[in-house]
């Protein structure tokens, strides 16, 4: 193990340097407010907005509320109770209220969303734990332990200096178990804001003991990291309400916590929640929540960009058939009998999602004893790319796997990306770019943002394009900033996993920012590219076109050459077309009467349209040409001579048969080259002028 430790050493020392220059992206400006909307605008609506509430799902008819008004204002204008909550809430603002029976509870809230009052009202939603049942209490191999190359670690966390404080969100903890002796902190119960941390129904415990349970005792089990403290913090029961889970959080960012474990979820999103865990992010902790035992999407909290969600997996490296997928999955650990602490000093065998974020808690909490100032994106991306990949390329995310299984062998000989060169991370540092040029860069890191700015100086038409990323979800943040304010900001978020973004945009003179991000706060390998074109905006000249008369079906003139031809009655299109690489074009159109007035436009490649050109339906000429004159002819003449219309064809027959044609000129003389006939030959002269009128034919007689 020496020579294998010692690489892990190297490794990890480098990424204690590296820690010091990455990109503090919880504080930056415009980042957290727009991951947040940007989340909002994705995923809140599409699973938790539903037009009827379930009151089964929330706890005791309560809302929290987010208000400066006093509670008696809300009291007496909603009908309200209060629950007595002075307490870290009230810090913040918010209130639990209980709407009485007596009073319809979608109401109640529709009314407290809409009031000038009120900054968020939400239901305070019940979470659950996700975990099977345990077992009969038994003590069995720790699987999981080797599995995640948690044993190859422990020798570097022992001599660390630095006890890294995980803050176990739960149902409390069994503090007399003998394996978590010396391993806990003082607790609190955010619901009798007592110390008082029983562990009523063993799950609180049994996550602990993944995380923490104390080493070389002689006893039952190790955690992943024993040389972890747990602060326990009681937010619950079999039943948590989302209001004490933001009390615990809040309270865990008060204990200077270095990592947050949240082994439960439910399927109701809560921005106060959100707030929350944004607010721990701002402070460096890492949060770490299991995403749920029901086998189709992420659970909350876990499904909050901002937090690590862990699925699970078997002794096969198989993902659980109940494990939670879907775009926010991050990584994935054992999860399927992890022999684990229960209450009364037992052993059990656990199973769900559950223990798969403390496995991942654990391992989270080496990186934070051996690089203390790394913050939590640093920490998520070495989890992340040290995982053992779980799909057919690695270092390739997937919706099943994350980035797949994670290992901490693998995690200590893995480096955080090279950002030299990086687009900056917050506005003050955005690149200046220009038109007609394409930017490449990565989503280097979760959380991870890449601001560009375009000065115009006068108004221009753009064409902005990102590119598609394989499994990646990238989205614009469009704004204009002056005198230290945005305006027209506007997120592009259409394309989905693997495709890109695209937008035309006509900007006045000033200067514009385009911040690209990943949605789901995900990282890869593969580079996107950048661009903004600047648009043809000169209208095409108007088309030219020949006259036509009620008898023409079609219509024939020049345009600019791969112009699109639109010919318009009224506002009906009776024909289209294009013009050709020649400028030239031909429309079939059906026969309009004498006097109907058509408009024809040419709109370009960059969708500029030029002015109409009118068109007047002409009377057709149905009036024939005069008879040719003719000059005489012998059996020796060659060619046949006259006068005849300006312009007319001319058709020369003899019998059935044409011996000769030719055309009249602009001064209605003609010459026609015949073969020589016989003495008395008779032969017929035709003129047909532009319309297709016919003359009567001259009856020539061949002399000797």
């Amino acid at each position: 193990m020496g020579k294998k430790f010692l690489k892990t050493i190297t490794a990890i020392a480098a990424t204690v340097v590296i820690s010091c220059v990455l990109p503090n992206v919880a504080n930056a400006e415009d980042n957290f407010g727009r991951i947040k909307a940007s989340y909002e605008q994705t995923h809140k609506n599409s699973r938790t907005l539903s037009a009827t509430i379930n009151l089964s799902n929330v706890f005791d008819r309560q809302i929290m509320i987010k208000t400066k008004s006093s509670k008696s204002i809300l009291s007496k204008n909603f009908g309200l109770t209060f629950v007595d909550n002075q307490d870290i809430l009230t810090l913040k603002d918010v209130y639990i209220a209980r709407v009485p029976e007596k009073l319809n509870y979608a109401s109640t809230l529709s009314k407290l969303k809409n009031s000038s009052l009120i900054e968020i009202a939400e239901p305070n939603y019940i979470q659950e734990k996700v975990s099977g049942n345990p077992n009969d209490p038994y003590f069995s191999a720790q699987w999981h332990l080797p599995k995640v190359g948690a044993p190859a670690t422990w020798g570097k966390i022992e001599k660390s200096k630095k006890h890294v404080v995980v803050a176990v969100l739960d149902s409390g903890v069994d503090i007399k178990h003998p394996d978590l002796s010396g391993q806990l902190l003082p607790g609190y119960n955010v619901m009798t804001k007592t110390n008082n941390v029983t562990d009523s129904v063993g799950h609180g415990t049994a996550v602990a003991g993944t995380i923490a349970a104390k080493i070389n005792n002689r006893i039952g089990t190790i955690g992943v990291n024993p040389y972890a403290k747990i602060l326990p913090i009681k937010v619950g029961n079999d039943r948590i309400a989302v209001s004490d889970s933001i009390k615990g959080i809040y309270y865990a960012i008060s204990k200077g916590a270095d990592i947050i474990n949240m082994s439960y979820g439910g399927t109701s999103y809560s921005e106060l929640e959100f707030d929350a865990l944004l607010s721990a992010a701002s402070k460096g902790i890492t949060v770490v929540a299991a995403s749920g035992n029901d086998g189709r999407y992420v659970n909350f909290p876990a499904a909050y960009p901002t937090v690590l969600s862990v699925g699970s997996t078997n002794q096969k490296n198989q993902v659980s058939g109940f494990s939670s997928s879907g775009p926010l999955l991050d990584v994935v650990a054992p999860g399927e009998k992890i022999i684990t602490l229960g209450t009364n000093n037992r052993y059990v065998e656990a199973n769900g999602t559950s223990f798969a974020a403390p496995i991942v808690s654990g391992l989270a909490s080496f990186i934070k004893s051996v690089s203390p100032n790394m913050p939590p994106h640093g920490i998520e991306y070495l989890l992340e790319k040290g995982a053992t990949n779980l799909a057919a390329k690695p270092n390739i995310w997937s919706s099943k796997a994350g980035y797949g299984l994670v290992n901490s062998v693998k995690t200590f000989q893995t480096e955080l990306p090279n950002l030299k060169g990086d687009i900056g991370d917050i506005r003050s540092k955005a690149k200046s770019i220009s038109v007609n040029k394409k930017y490449t860069n990565k989503y280097d890191l979760p959380l991870d943002s890449d601001w560009y700015k375009l000065k115009v100086t006068k108004t221009t038409k753009v064409k902005v394009e990102l590119s598609g990323v394989p499994n990646m979800d990238g989205i614009i943040w469009f704004d204009k900033f002056s005198n230290g304010k945005a305006t027209m900001e506007t997120l592009y978020n259409k394309g989905g996993l693997g495709k890109g973004e695209s937008f035309t945009k006509t900007l006045k003179a000033g200067t514009y920012y385009f911040q690209v991000m990943e949605i789901n706060n995900h990282w890869s390998t593969s580079s996107y590219s950048f661009k903004v074109t600047k648009l043809d905006t000169t209208p095409p000249a108007a088309p030219k076109v020949n006259s036509i008369n009620n008898k023409s079906t079609k219509l024939t003139g020049k345009a600019e050459k791969g112009a699109k031809l639109t010919l318009k009655k009224g506002s009906k299109v009776i024909a289209t077309g294009k013009a050709t690489s020649k400028s030239t074009f031909s429309l079939k159109i059906p026969k309009q009467k004498a006097g109907t007035v058509l408009y024809l436009t040419a709109t370009d490649a960059a969708g500029n349209k030029s002015k109409a050109t009118k068109i007047t339906v002409k009377k057709a000429d149905t009036t024939p040409p005069k008879p040719p004159k003719v000059n005489t002819i012998t059996s020796k003449s060659t060619k046949l001579t006259g006068k005849a219309e300006k312009g007319a064809k001319l058709t020369l027959k003899k019998g059935s048969k044409v011996i000769a044609t030719g055309k009249a000129t602009s001064k209605s003389t003609f010459s026609l080259k015949i073969p020589k006939q016989k003495k008395g030959t008779i032969l017929y002269l035709i003129a047909t002028d532009a319309a297709g009128n016919k003359s009567k034919a001259t009856k020539i007689t061949v002399k000797k």
